[in-house]
C-alpha cells in the first residue's frame, strides 16, 4: 500500500505537466512577432521608424526586454516610443510598437530578435539590420568659417556700476514721496480751511432781520411769514440751548421750555408765538397787523433776553452795535 502511494506521489507533477502542455503549446501558437523598419539604409543622424507588430488571441503576455525612450539600444538611439492596440475582432488583439531611430556612427547596425513572452514560452521575431551612411562633407556647400570676436564700443554709462543705479533709484523714490506729502499738506491747508461758524444768537439777530426786510405780511404772505419766523425760533432753540425743536411739536416745545431753568422765563413769549404761527399755517386764520408786530416783537424779546451772557473780563466794554431790530413788522 505504502509502494503504491509513493508511486502515485510521483506520477501526479508529471501528469500535471503533460496536461498543461498542449495549452502552453496553443497559447504560444496564437502568437506572431514581426519587427520591420523603414529603410535599411539612412543617413548618419537622420531618423527613422522600426515597427513592432504582436499579433495574438489574448490579453496576457509582455514584451521582453523592450528597449525605452532615450535608451542606447544596440548602436542606435530610441528617440519616441509609441504603443497602440488594435482590436481585430474574434478575440485578436495586436499590440504595435513604433520606435523613433536614430543613428550616429557608421557602419551596419544589427538589431537582435525581440521577444515576446506568454505563459512558458517565448517567441522571437526576426533580426533587423540597418546601414547607416557616412555624410558627405562635400556636399554641404553652406558650411562657414566661424567669425571673430566682435568687440562692442563701449559707451560713457558703462564704467558707472551697477549698484550706483540702485542708489540712485531709492534716493529719487525718496524725493517722489517727500514731494507727494508736501504737496498733500498743502493742497490739504488751502482746502481745509477753519470754517467760521456763527453764534446761534447772532444768527438768529441777523435771520430776523432779513425777515423784517421782506415785509411778508403786507403783501399777503402770512403763511410764509409765520413759517420762517417759528424755524427761526426753533433752530435758535437747537443752537442755544440743545433743544430739538425741529422735530417737536408746540406742546412738546413749551414742555421743555418750562422745565429748562434758562428757557423758563420766556416760555409765555414762545408760547404765544407758535400758538398763532400754528392758527395761521394750519388753520387758515388771517392775523391782524397788529398780531404780526406782536408775535415779531415776541421773538425779538425771546432772543434778547436769552442771549448768552459776555465773558468776565469783557463786562465792562459796550455791546456790539450792528444788532437792532427795529418792532414794525
Amino acid at each position: 500500500m505504502k509502494a503504491f502511494i509513493k508511486y502515485i506521489s510521483k506520477s501526479v507533477p508529471a501528469v500535471a505537466a503533460l496536461m498543461a502542455f498542449p495549452f502552453a503549446l496553443n497559447a504560444a501558437g496564437n502568437v506572431s512577432i514581426k519587427a520591420s523598419i523603414d529603410s535599411t539604409a539612412v543617413v548618419q543622424g537622420s531618423k527613422s521608424n522600426l515597427r513592432l507588430e504582436v499579433l495574438k488571441n489574448t490579453s496576457e503576455g509582455m514584451l521582453v526586454d523592450a528597449p525605452e525612450a532615450g535608451a542606447d539600444y544596440f548602436g542606435i538611439e530610441i528617440s519616441d516610443v509609441t504603443v497602440d492596440t488594435i482590436d481585430h475582432g474574434n478575440g485578436r488583439i495586436e499590440l504595435a510598437y513604433d520606435y523613433t531611430i536614430q543613428a550616429f556612427d557608421p557602419g551596419t547596425v544589427t538589431l537582435p530578435p525581440f521577444r515576446y513572452a506568454i505563459g512558458t514560452d517565448t517567441i522571437s521575431s526576426e533580426v533587423v539590420s540597418l546601414k547607416v551612411l557616412e555624410v558627405d562633407l562635400d556636399t554641404l556647400t553652406d558650411i562657414h568659417p566661424m567669425e571673430s570676436v566682435v568687440s562692442v564700443p563701449s559707451r560713457w554709462y558703462d564704467i558707472i556700476p551697477n549698484w550706483w543705479l540702485w542708489i540712485f533709484i531709492g534716493v529719487a523714490a525718496i524725493g517722489v514721496i517727500v514731494c507727494c506729502v508736501l504737496l498733500f499738506r498743502k493742497k490739504k491747508g488751502l482746502l481745509a480751511k477753519p470754517v467760521k461758524i456763527t453764534p446761534p444768537y447772532d444768527l438768529a439777530v441777523m435771520r430776523l432781520n432779513d425777515l423784517q426786510a421782506k415785509k411778508l405780511p403786507q403783501s399777503g404772505r402770512d403763511k410764509e411769514y409765520y413759517t420762517e419766523l417759528t424755524e427761526i425760533l426753533r433752530q435758535y432753540l437747537e443752537g442755544r440751548f440743545g433743544i430739538n425743536a425741529m422735530e417737536m411739536t408746540t406742546t412738546q416745545i413749551i414742555d421743555t421750555l418750562r422745565h429748562n431753568k434758562e428757557t423758563r422765563p420766556g416760555s409765555d413769549l414762545m408760547k404765544q408765538i407758535l400758538e398763532i404761527a400754528d392758527f395761521v399755517k394750519f388753520a387758515k386764520v388771517r392775523p391782524l397787523p397788529d398780531d404780526n408786530i406782536k408775535a415779531f416783537n415776541s421773538a425779538v424779546k425771546f432772543v434778547e433776553d436769552s442771549k448768552p451772557l459776555p465773558p468776565a473780563e469783557d463786562e465792562n466794554q459796550s455791546e456790539p452795535t450792528g444788532k437792532d431790530i427795529s418792532s414794525n413788522a
